[in-house]
């Protein structure tokens, strides 16, 4: 297990296309089916999505990572991040070619899941928000990791991660928290 719930600070005000930072708060989209947990995306990025995609939506990331072995999976990463937006991407690299591996947000940023939750959400609402995926999708011997500082919708080993801070969501974290 190499991480779990790593959260690093995302970008802020990045509006859904275009790249360009914004200073409004983009409308929170529409309340979509969730089949699989680990489907959730942020902001209209998804695990899978290619790099020219995530490039369009966001703009080119302040800092592109090294590519290094995940450990875990074997898997090489780079971790792409707009701090100024509160967003880190870990990015599977197949020679030139990235896709998202994870999603990380945190304050500032203003990306939303599909289900409209963001950074500053109340629990309450995200349990609402959730109710017929809570307590589903973990393993027959997966220890239930909820707690008043986090909500696991899925499983550690694939799922959507909220992390609390007095109540409200102060980080969304959509991948494998544990390989």
């Amino acid at each position: 297990m190499k991480r779990l719930c790593v959260f690093v600070l995302l970008a802020a005000g990045l509006a859904a296309c275009g790249g360009k930072a914004s200073s409004t708060t983009p409308t929170p989209a529409p309340t979509v089916p969730l089949a699989d947990p680990t489907s959730e995306s942020l902001g209209g990025i998804a695990l899978g999505t290619d790099g020219a995609t995530v490039e369009r939506l966001l703009g080119a990331p302040t800092e592109r990572g090294p590519v290094e072995e995940e450990g875990a999976s074997g898997e090489m990463l780079s971790t792409w991040t707009w701090p100024a937006a509160g967003v880190s991407l870990d990015m599977a690299m197949t020679g030139d070619q990235a896709a998202v591996h994870s999603i990380s947000i945190t304050p500032p940023s203003k990306l939303t899941t599909s289900r409209g939750v963001g950074i500053g959400t109340s629990r309450a609402e995200v349990e609402r928000i959730y109710a017929e995926h809570l307590g589903r999708g973990r393993e027959p011997d997966e220890p239930d990791t909820t707690s008043p500082e986090q909500l696991i919708i899925g499983s550690i080993y694939g799922g959507t991660f909220f992390g609390f801070h007095d109540g409200k969501v102060d980080s969304i974290f959509v991948g494998a928290g544990a390989e």
